[in-house]
């Protein structure tokens, strides 16, 4: 688990996860699905700044059956329960730990489902704030999807 002691950490440890996150997927054995993954992780700050984070998660959530769209969930999901700037908003950290760690087919919906409820019953501020924070997590997941993960989609 990332421990966030101080700010000035803070880039080392989401460059860190997003390293993470993208060996997770570069390890299957699936060269659609990363192809097809790391062409979305391109595309989330995009779609992010001119959707919305809600659009962007909603979209993602119509594609969940899609491997790779799940991923990019789990990421947000997960990225959310160890940034210690965010998981003590409206306590989401007490919320989603366990379930988290408990991601698979039969439950994912609902996590997913539960996560954009959080999201909805946020003030502007906060928002604003963790729409932010995604927007520098897949900055950071794009530069590696980029080195580590080989071809276009």
């Amino acid at each position: 688990m990332i421990k966030m002691s101080n700010l000035k950490n803070i880039n080392l440890d989401i460059a860190s996860f997003a390293m993470r996150c993208v060996e997770e997927v570069k390890d299957t054995n699936d060269d659609k699905n990363k192809k097809k993954y790391k062409t979305l992780v391109r595309k989330m700050f995009t779609l992010i700044q001119k959707n919305g984070f809600i659009g962007t998660l909603v979209f993602n959530l119509s594609k969940v059956g899609d491997d790779y769209h799940k991923e990019v969930l789990k990421d947000i999901v997960n990225w959310n329960v160890l940034n210690y700037k965010i998981n003590h908003i409206k306590n989401f950290k007490d919320n989603y730990e366990k379930l988290r760690k408990e991601i698979n087919d039969e439950n994912d919906l609902k996590i997913f489902t539960k996560y954009i409820e959080w999201v909805t019953s946020l003030n502007q501020r906060e928002y604003r704030f963790v729409t932010k924070e995604m927007m520098n997590l897949f900055g950071w997941i794009k530069r590696f999807a980029d080195g580590m993960i080989e071809g276009e989609e």
